[in-house]
């Protein structure tokens, strides 16, 4: 027997919950930088941080949008400000994680750990487009409802294959190796 033979060979993830699991971890990254930064901006004394954060932004952008942020920056980056954002950030990053290795490895709760946690937001997001519509919220609902229905009919799929799985072994008769054909 050879190495390769006993390498068992990979399983084959479809293509929609590889963009999944890519996102939920990308997600988590990006959440986790932000939690550093909050961190980063607690250290430096947090209106301090944000002055020296806002400046560093309208040094190197230009345009209204980074004046924009620049104001946003100053005006929220209070104390208490920032170390919620830093907790959010850094709890929201595990979740992410979790659900993106969940995903990856298999796991048979992990579709409905993402449906739920995903889908708890759902009327929150759909209520702040509704109340402040911008791009950016409209496009990370469209991308939420789109991950919670895919893993959803993903999931009843799998039900309904084990389902007739189980009921093909049931009719099945089993073949008894002690009667001998004609």
């Amino acid at each position: 027997m050879t190495l390769a033979a006993s390498v068992p060979a990979p399983r084959k993830v479809p293509v929609g919950l590889e963009a999944i699991i890519l996102y939920k971890l990308i997600k988590a990254v990006l959440e986790a930088l932000l939690g550093i930064l909050a961190v980063w901006l607690l250290a430096r004394g947090a209106e301090a941080g944000a002055a020296t954060l806002a400046e560093v932004l309208l040094e190197h952008f230009a345009g209204g949008w980074a004046l924009e942020v620049a104001t946003v920056i100053v005006v929220i980056a209070t104390s208490g400000h920032v170390k919620f954002v830093a907790f959010a950030a850094f709890a929201d990053a595990a979740l992410s994680a979790v659900e993106g290795l969940a995903l990856r490895a298999g796991r048979w709760w992990a579709p409905w750990l993402v449906v739920i946690a995903t889908g708890a937001l759902l009327p929150w997001e759909i209520w702040e487009v509704l109340r402040h519509p911008r791009w950016g919220r409209v496009v990370i609902l469209l991308i939420n409802v789109a991950v919670v229905a895919y893993l959803l009919r993903t999931v009843a799929r799998e039900h309904r294959a084990q389902k007739l799985a189980r009921t093909v072994r049931v009719l099945t008769p089993p073949v008894d190796s002690q009667v001998e054909g004609p």
